[in-house]
Parts: structure tokens; C-alpha cells; sequence
């Protein structure tokens, strides 16, 4: 009762933020704070908080926040280059937007990453094909444009075998996938070897278009076709590797084949669907795919083949012309930089100039005729009888598999007594 009886009254508060209690005890008074000097006060922690951020006096603003960031700094660069060997360049490339000190650090060490990335990671086909720079040159962005292209050369070999494995991969045993596997590994090489010839080749229409003298008042911008460029090829192809030279090729009429089939119409879709849909009756024209092969390249046809319909795939194709063109993209400039037009003077010359895209069946198709006559030495007698094979049947994938792919059988079998072969 006197527990109760002690703080039944109500307390007498004292001027000086206090509270007296019956029994005479003093209280302290705890101010409550205001919704607006909270606001203050963390209106205050993060602008103070963004000025050290921001600060580009001192490299080392953020570390002193961060003990594990001074310690790790604090390491010797050895220790640095052995931790970021270790990372992917995805991860590289995640460190380097977490802070300026990191970025500044994996940039540092640009040139010994490029080195143990050379001669530890990095296949055989990426160096001879896209030789590293010399030691005091070597960057980090030599790493990245060569991952730019094995990426790209794995999303178009994906988008291919769906093609083909679409209606086919629920029919196939246990062992046909196990044999679609190895080929499928062995097809990314492929595609990233045409993938090098198509850039080598852009590269050489532009270095023979662009930076000419001409009248800029008579010429304004226009994309035409041109025949082919057989020496500038013919020194591209020395660089590919003798033995598969006939492969690449395959490979590179497979991929034509397949863009071909999937920037026509569908044929299952009747008068009324095509209308109804918005599927216009005609296919792409051959100026068209010439102009997605030569500029785009495997990336911008990887982009073409994963769209989910014909209409998009249109549609993306028309997008890709349209924004490479001064008079209907704001942003033409950024674009041909992804082309690499990297040149001030060459982008101004764009406007004015007109840029001849080689014609879709002069591209490697008459080099590799010159290559196969009577009498040039450049491929065997079994490699040309097999080249006029393939030519004749269309076949291109069967040979790059080794077997039918649509039976599962040896591509040299008999199917006489098999049903007529899918056009792919």
C-alpha cells in the first residue's frame, strides 16, 4: 500500500526541467525532440556525409572512414594484384563503382591484370585474333572489349542452337544432347572468329569511306551497297587459322541462313493473322541484312534472333538503320562511336559522306570462290569437293555437327527411306 500510495498523486514539475514526486525524490525531465530538429539533424549527417564523398582533395576520404578499407590500402601492391586476380571482370567492374579509391586502385593496376589475364585466362583464339598491347600500353579495357565479344559470340551461339533444338530437343536421347553439348562448346570459337571477320571487315569500309576529300555541297548522307573488298578479306582471313578456315565459313553461311529464315514472315500464319498482327507480306530485304552483318555484327544480330516475334525483330532492325542516321537520331554520334568511329573529324564527315556497305552475297562468298578455283593451292582437293557439297545442300549445320542434327544420325548416312529434311 505505501508502494501504491507513493505514486498515486501526480507529480509537481519544477521549473528547472525537473520532477518532484510526492516523496520528495527529484526526477529528471527528458525533453522530447521535435520532428523538425530531427529533420535538421539528419539533414545536417547527410549533407556532411556526401561532402566527404564528394571531396576530390584527398584520394583517401572514404578509407578513413573505413578501417578495413585503411588496412587494405595499406597492403603491399602485390598483395593487391594477387586479391584482384582472383575476381572475375564482372567483379572488377562492380569494385570499381563502389568508390573512387578502388576505381583508382584497379586502374593502377591495369597493365599487370592485362598480363596474368593474357597468360593465365584469356584462349588462344582472343590473343591471335586480338593481339594485347605492349607492356607500358596494356588497360583494363582491352579486357573488357575482348569480354564484350565473348559475350556476344555466346548469346548468338545460344539463339542459334534454340533455332535448331526448338522443335527437336524433346525427341533427342541422353546421348544426343551429351553430342549437342560438345558441338555446342565447340561452335562459340566459330562464331567468335566470324565475329572477328565482320569487325575487320566494317573496319575496313570505314577506313576506305570516311576522311575522304569531296565536295560537301553535292553529297549528303546515304548507306548504298558496293562489291566486296577481296584483298582487305583475303589479309583477314590470314588471320584466322588455316585448318578451320572452311569451318568459319560454314559457320558464317549457318548464321546468314538463320537471320535470313528469321526476318521473313512465319508461313503458318494465314492472310488475316498477317494483318491483323501487323506482318508485312515481304521479308527483309537483302540491303537490310547486309547492313546488320556489316555494321551490327554478331552482337546486333544476337539482339535480332532473341526477339520473341517477327514483328519485333522488324521492328529492331528498323531501329538499328534509323539511329545510325544524322537526319533522324539526336543521338547518331554515340552510336557510330559504338561502331568505332571514335574520331572528331570522321563523325563531322559522317553527314556529308556516303558509306558503301558491301552487297550481301559479295561478303567472304566470292573470296572463298577465288580461294577454291583448279589450281589454288590455298585448300586441299578433299576440302574443295566437300565445299561444293555443303554449297549444293545447304547443310551448313550438319557439317559443323559432325551428324544429322534433326535424326541424330551421321550427317553421311542414308535417309532414303526417311522423311524429307527440315529447311532450316
Amino acid at each position: 500500500m505505501e508502494r501504491l500510495r507513493r505514486y498515486s498523486s501526480p507529480p509537481r514539475a519544477s521549473r528547472a526541467g525537473r520532477v518532484v514526486v510526492p516523496n520528495g525524490d527529484v526526477m529528471q525531465l527528458r525533453k522530447k525532440p521535435s520532428f523538425s530538429r530531427a529533420a535538421e539533424s539528419f539533414q545536417s549527417k547527410l549533407m556532411a556525409s556526401l561532402r566527404s564523398v564528394r571531396r576530390r582533395g584527398d584520394p583517401h576520404a572514404q578509407e578513413k572512414t573505413s578501417p578495413f578499407l585503411a588496412a587494405f590500402f595499406r597492403l603491399p601492391n602485390e598483395l593487391h594484384l594477387a586479391i584482384l586476380s582472383n575476381l572475375s571482370i564482372s567483379d572488377l567492374l562492380a569494385l570499381r563503382l563502389t568508390c573512387h579509391s578502388l576505381n583508382d586502385l584497379i586502374l593502377g593496376c591495369g597493365a599487370p591484370l592485362v598480363r596474368f589475364w593474357v597468360k593465365r585466362r584469356l584462349g588462344s583464339l582472343h590473343i591471335k585474333l586480338y593481339p594485347p598491347p605492349g607492356p607500358n600500353e596494356a588497360e583494363l579495357h582491352y579486357l573488357l572489349a575482348v569480354r564484350r565479344r565473348h559475350i556476344a559470340s555466346v548469346r548468338l551461339t545460344r539463339e542459334l542452337a534454340n533455332f535448331v533444338l526448338k522443335d527437336t530437343l524433346q525427341h533427342t536421347s541422353d546421348r544426343q544432347r551429351q553430342m549437342w553439348s560438345s558441338v555446342y562448346e565447340k561452335m562459340i570459337p566459330l562464331v567468335f572468329a566470324v565475329g572477328f571477320f565482320l569487325e575487320e571487315h566494317r573496319r575496313a569500309i570505314l577506313e576506305r569511306d570516311l576522311g575522304r576529300i569531296r565536295p560537301r555541297s553535292n553529297i549528303g548522307y546515304d548507306i548504298c551497297t558496293t562489291p566486296g573488298i577481296m584483298n582487305r578479306e583475303r589479309d583477314i582471313l590470314k588471320r584466322l587459322d588455316p585448318c578451320l578456315r572452311l569451318q568459319y565459313f560454314f559457320m558464317y553461311c549457318f548464321i546468314v541462313q538463320v537471320l535470313t529464315r528469321k526476318l521473313r514472315p512465319p508461313t503458318y500464319a494465314g492472310s488475316v493473322e498477317k494483318l491483323v498482327r501487323g506482318w508485312s507480306g515481304r521479308a527483309a530485304c537483302s540491303e537490310d541484312i547486309a547492313f546488320v552483318l556489316v555494321l551490327g555484327g554478331i552482337g546486333q544480330v544476337a539482339k535480332l534472333l532473341a526477339c520473341r516475334n517477327y514483328s519485333e525483330r522488324r521492328r529492331l532492325l528498323h531501329t538499328f538503320i534509323t539511329r545510325l542516321s544524322p537526319h533522324e537520331s539526336v543521338h547518331w554520334r554515340r552510336h557510330w562511336r559504338d561502331l568505332g568511329v571514335t574520331s572528331p573529324a570522321l563523325l563531322d564527315d559522317i553527314p556529308c559522306t556516303s558509306i558503301g556497305v558491301t552487297q550481301f552475297d559479295q561478303i567472304w562468298e566470292p573470296l572463298m570462290a577465288d580461294m577454291m578455283r583448279p589450281g589454288c593451292r590455298d585448300f586441299s582437293e578433299q576440302e574443295k569437293l566437300k565445299y561444293e557439297e555443303v554449297k549444293a545442300s545447304k547443310k551448313y549445320i550438319n557439317e559443323l555437327m559432325g551428324y544429322d542434327i534433326l535424326r541424330g544420325r551421321p550427317a553421311d548416312a542414308d535417309d532414303s527411306d526417311t522423311e524429307e529434311d527440315v529447311d532450316l
